[in-house]
């Protein structure tokens, strides 16, 4: 970077302080992100990482403390049974509590866990993902700048800071810093729960004891429901010929349609205007994750032996689908003419430049572009996967590609539910409707939904005390108008079945910084400090207020 760039980016990391109040703040924020607490579960594969957890919640401890707050940590795999459960690598969970003698509590629920960032998304960040970079837009750059760094952890933080300060808290306040909320929660609000369910009800040394839970993980207006979210591993117990293969990944992709007949009761923040198909939201089902090894022993003819989708997260559609040919040379050129006809608008075809996948020399590599977007929300999404099925189809139909060999095939699937469905319900509807297409297939396809990737649906009434004040705070800290459901699914559900001290069930509410241009879970995730104060001011305000 040069001088002039230097003292342009320091001029906007001034200007960023100066919105949150303190050069602490954006200090806190931007060793956040460069401490790339990275989350990758991938069971199908046998993948478990999460090599950055341990130093940032030290870090966290560390800078709580010397704010003067309560810390403790709580790490389900700490030894004995539990580090076997949990693959051996820690999870460490942070709470830091503001205790000013009332008698209401509330909960803040924020995760400092983030999703990793794919070789094939680099070239398009203009920054270094895990640098906090800010641009002369006056967002700051990097991966978990707002999902959930910023609109939770950061927010949180100066919110219980400036709380303590000002002596104004009319209530103590306890703020979990929870991991593995990018997977399902298993290791963090999960264990959590499990762990005061070990203790007795009303035991001062349980972690969830609050009369309201408010989680800065969303957007900015209220949620007051929460979908509820299954990840599901989906393949094969043998090796099987492309077509089953493609067979199978496109009963996958029609459960969409299964999904979308599930409507709720809360209003859609997507519609009209940004593409949800229906006024409520509503069920989805979003085939993620696609790989696809076939061996290049004997090859005749063009042979498709790898398909790889460039993301490592269940929950992140992704841009590209990668697919490697190989065979003899004059036919891969005939190959590569053909490809690029068989693909329409909004889709595109290019030569490969960046694949986590190996690409031999001689081989044709291209890639099936699309649009990314966070799983819960496919209808922002241009998803390549179900487009690069229909490819291979059409190559195989064609007689482009060899149809004997046989393939290695995985697939991932997002599952979403609407906030008011049951788990088990939702389970039993998707998974039966697999399990009969399996059933009427002998191919030897393999479905499985881990209960430690999976929660349910949480519904508030809209009309709920809590829900009316926070709405009436966010119309003037946010502009806010109205009140919804959440499409993407927050720890909010974890909450399911937790009661407050007058044992109601515990009222759990979504606000958050991730606006339109977010982009969480994409290249150039960012945040603008803007929101990420209005979150803060706003946990602020219903905590000092009556």
């Amino acid at each position: 970077m040069s001088v002039p760039e230097r003292s342009e980016a320091a001029a906007h990391l001034g200007a960023a302080a100066d919105i949150l109040g303190s050069a602490e703040a954006v200090e806190l924020w931007s060793a956040l992100v460069s401490h790339a607490p990275t989350n990758l579960e991938d069971p199908a594969h046998g993948r478990w990482e999460k090599p950055n957890y341990p130093a940032t919640a030290q870090f966290l401890e560390e800078r709580a403390r010397a704010w003067g707050f309560g810390v403790r940590r709580f790490d389900p795999a700490a030894g004995g049974a539990g580090a076997r459960e949990f693959h051996g690598i820690p999870r460490p969970n942070v709470i830091v509590d503001l205790e000013v003698g009332a008698r209401e509590r509330v909960l803040l629920l924020a995760h400092y866990d983030v999703v990793p960032v794919p070789a094939e998304q680099l070239p398009r960040w203009k920054t270094p993902p895990h640098v906090l970079s800010p641009r002369a837009d006056g967002r700051l750059y990097g991966r978990g700048s707002n999902d959930d760094l910023g609109s939770g952890v950061v927010a949180s933080l100066i919110a219980l800071r400036r709380l303590k300060e000002n002596g104004t808290a009319r209530r103590n306040v306890r703020l979990l810093i929870c991991c593995d909320e990018e997977t399902g929660g298993a290791g963090g609000i999960e264990a959590i729960k499990a762990r005061d369910r070990g203790l007795p009800a009303g035991d001062p040394g349980r972690f969830l004891q609050a009369d309201v839970a408010l989680i800065p993980d969303g957007s900015p207006h209220v949620s007051a429901g929460s979908s509820g979210v299954l990840f599901v591993d989906a393949g094969f117990d043998r090796r099987v010929p492309y077509d089953a293969a493609v067979a199978y990944g496109m009963a996958l992709v029609r459960l969409h349609e299964l999904a979308r007949t599930l409507r709720s009761r809360y209003d859609s923040p997507d519609y009209p205007d940004h593409r949800a198909p229906d006024p409520k939201v509503t069920g989805r089902a979003t085939l993620t994750r696609f790989d696809l090894v076939a061996s290049a022993e004997g090859i005749l003819r063009p042979r498709l032996t790898r398909v790889h989708a460039e993301t490592d997260a269940t929950n992140q559609i992704a841009q590209s689908v990668t697919l490697v040919f190989e065979g003899p040379g004059e036919k891969l050129l005939e190959l590569n003419s053909w490809l690029p006809r068989q693909v329409s608008r909004p889709f595109r075809l290019r030569r490969t430049e960046v694949s986590a996948v190996p690409v031999p020399t001689g081989a044709l590599a291209v890639s099936l572009i699309g649009k990314s977007y966070h799983a819960g929300y496919p209808h922002q999404a241009e998803n390549p996967v179900p487009a690069a099925l229909r490819l291979i189809d059409e190559a195989v139909a064609n007689a482009k590609i060899e149809d004997d060999p046989l393939v290695e095939a995985t697939f991932g699937l997002d599952l979403r539910l609407p906030p008011e469905m049951p788990l088990e319900a939702g389970r039993g509807r998707f998974l039966g409707a697999i399990q009969e297409w399996i059933a009427h297939h002998p191919v030897g396809a393999t479905i499985s939904a881990p209960p430690d990737r999976q929660r349910g649906g949480y519904a508030l009434d809209p009309d709920h005390p809590a829900v009316l004040k926070l709405d009436g705070i966010l119309r003037r800290t946010l502009g806010s108008r109205g009140i919804f459901g959440e499409y993407g699914g927050t720890d909010a559900s974890s909450l399911l079945g937790i009661f407050t001290p007058s044992g109601d069930p515990l009222p759990a509410l979504v606000v958050g910084s991730m606006d339109r241009a977010a982009h969480i879970h994409e290249a150039e995730e960012s945040a603008d400090p803007r929101l990420v104060r209005a979150v803060a001011d706003t946990l602020v305000e219903f905590i000092e207020g009556p």
